[in-house]
């Protein structure tokens, strides 16, 4: 009787794992198939990209977006695009610091659509984070495939991942002014797909060589695409192709006129002072392993990086890290691998740009999160490629997948928090001043949000910070600290503390306009308190040295059509008027205008 229970227990037993294993291997079937179809996963990538970046929906306008379109919307619109705008040799060539077309038309189009709304600007910057992932997967599939890499649909899907929820992408995404980044990145990654199909169809370059270009007039940093689709051709044995003669010819001709029809050229980088190229390739190779580090460990989030790691351990552990890299990647080619040299490789080209302006200090921040938005798809492939390649040898693929659903957790987490940052300027400069406590630049602008919100007392001790011994500062931020103050103090009405502040502006900036008129402003204010025209005429000073240096400054022909009002110089403040309403003053301003005019009509 024992021996039969014993029987029927192992039988049914048997029959319940066979069902177990029958149930698991049609779940995994289904977990294949959903992977193989390329248009859900599309699908799914882009609603996972755009659902973790949802809650930057609700953030307002910080640094650049407040000067560039929040109180400059009204110069974003349609009649300034032309066929100049992306054709620079059949106009006067290219103004400006930046070239960046597409970013404006971009903006020109989210203002028609939504105003001077960040609701609408903050969808697009989400809409093409996820347009990206989408390409990067697609991207990913076509490198794979050339690389003849088995279950190439797994390591796309689980790259894709990496790339929609890795934390580094919050600046890029969060920051409506970073879009530049987004913009790039998906003619970049759509240039790299039509070049990868134009070996099977040639006409397919055309679209390569069209992405490119339009790569180019989003971001500079575009200008690595050749390298690493010579790269690409190295590493998967494609370089002695006929038509690749072609294409790098192309490419190099457009890179030759981008640069060529650029007014504003990148002179300090090419003027080296061969005295210093010890201390330029420190920064080269230091700048590196920060870039590294972040893509690595994208955990501690820094607005405003004002300097780079330096020390000569820092810099001999860089170029140790470097060698490792360039030796695995040597490893990887000697044995026919390709995909971890190319990942490698991916990350090294698309760092240069933005290790230049490390080296070079030609932007406000040598280093920035959000340059790293195009590299980490190099990062996020090798990461992809290496997890389940290795469990793959293993013989035990559940071990990868599990690893990379674990690191997609930490990302979703930090990805969600990191965008809380950049909810307002208040909390973004709060953040950034403790981040980067002695930079002059983070104080400054928490300074100026604290002056807008009110809190003048805590507005005048982070201002005061950018003169403090050890704070790095310098003329520039002692003028935009100075005026602050000056208005701080305007606000509490201590008109003399005020005047101190904005003279002290002046003598750092003697062409710093807007401390003339607030000058003016006080002396008017003065006058109207004493009656006294000696206040007007020093007023009447103070706006004119304004306006000599900023003719269009529709405030301070107003305040000048105010101080003739108050002299009795009605021709004088009619004309003032006039000058105010044509230089573009919006309301109420625009209103007190149109009354001076009324009343010295007759």
């Amino acid at each position: 009787m024992s021996k039969r229970k014993k029987e029927y227990k192992e039988t049914k037993k048997k029959n319940q794992n066979a069902a177990d294993s029958a149930r698991f291997e049609k779940k995994g079937i289904r977990i294949t198939s959903f992977i193989c179809n390329k248009g859900l996963v599309a699908l799914f990538l882009f609603l996972l990209s755009f659902g973790v970046f949802a809650p930057s929906l609700e953030s307002d306008f910080v640094w650049d977006d407040i000067s560039r379109i929040k109180e400059s919307y009204y110069k974003l619109n349609l009649s300034e695009i032309n066929y100049k705008t992306l054709a620079p040799w059949l106009g006067k060539g290219i103004k400006g610091k930046h070239y960046r077309p597409i970013l404006h038309i971009s903006s020109v189009i989210d203002n028609e659509i939504w105003g001077a709304s960040p609701f609408g600007f903050h969808l697009s910057n989400i809409s093409f984070h996820s347009v990206s992932t989408v390409l990067f997967y697609l991207m990913v599939l076509l490198i794979l495939g050339e690389f003849r890499v088995d279950k190439k649909e797994s390591i796309a899907f689980l790259s894709s991942l990496f790339f929609a929820l890795h934390p580094i992408h919050v600046e890029s995404v969060s920051f409506i002014s970073a879009r530049a980044d987004l913009l790039c990145s998906v003619f970049f990654f759509l240039a790299i797909i039509f070049n990868i199909l134009s070996y099977r169809k040639l006409w397919f370059f055309i679209l390569s060589i069209f992405c490119f270009y339009l790569s180019l007039l989003s971001k500079e940093v575009a200008v690595a695409f050749p390298l690493v689709a010579i790269g690409f051709d190295l590493i998967s044995g494609r370089f002695r192709s006929r038509g690749n003669l072609l294409r790098y010819s192309f490419y190099g001709l457009l890179i030759f006129g981008y640069f060529y029809f650029r007014s504003t050229r990148l002179e300090s980088i090419f003027k080296l002072d061969w005295a210093h190229v010890w201390g330029v390739l420190k920064v080269l190779f230091s700048s590196y392993l920060f870039y590294l580090e972040k893509l690595v460990f994208p955990f501690n989030s820094n607005p405003f990086i004002s300097s780079l790691p330096s020390g000569s351990y820092y810099f001999v552990f860089s170029v140790l890290v470097i060698l490792i890299l360039c030796l695995a990647g040597y490893i990887s080619i000697r044995k026919r691998e390709g995909i971890t040299a190319f990942s490698i490789y991916w990350i090294f080209s698309t760092l240069g740009p933005h290790s230049i302006v490390a080296m070079f200090g030609v932007a406000i921040t040598p280093l920035a999160e959000r340059f790293l938005y195009i590299p980490s798809a190099g990062f996020c492939l090798l990461i992809g490629y290496l997890l389940l390649e290795v469990s793959k040898r293993l013989n035990y693929e559940k071990l990868g997948w599990g690893f990379g659903l674990i690191l997609c957790v930490f990302y979703f987490l930090f990805t969600i928090k990191g965008q809380s940052v950049w909810k307002d300027n208040s909390s973004l400069w709060q953040y950034a001043s403790k981040k980067s406590p002695n930079h002059a630049i983070p104080h400054v602008n928490y300074g100026t949000s604290l002056l807008q919100a009110g809190k003048t007392d805590d507005a005048i001790r982070e201002l005061l910070l950018a003169f403090e011994p050890g704070v790095i500062s310098g003329k520039k931020q002692w003028v935009y600290a100075s005026n602050n103050l000056g208005l701080v103090y305007l606000d509490k009405k201590d008109y003399e503390s005020a005047e101190k502040w904005f003279t002290k502006t002046v003598s750092y900036d003697p062409k710093f306009y807007i401390a003339y008129y607030h000058l003016g402003v006080i002396y008017i204010i003065k006058g109207k308190n004493g009656n006294d025209a000696a206040y007007y005429r020093k007023a009447e000073e103070y706006l004119k040295k304004a306006l000599k240096i900023r003719r269009r400054h529709g405030r301070s022909h107003l305040a000048l059509a105010d101080v003739y009002l108050e002299l009795g110089e009605r021709e004088k403040a009619r004309t003032e008027a006039e000058r105010a309403l044509r230089s573009g003053l919006i309301e109420p301003l625009a209103k007190r205008a149109r009354y001076i005019l009324e009343i010295t009509e007759n």
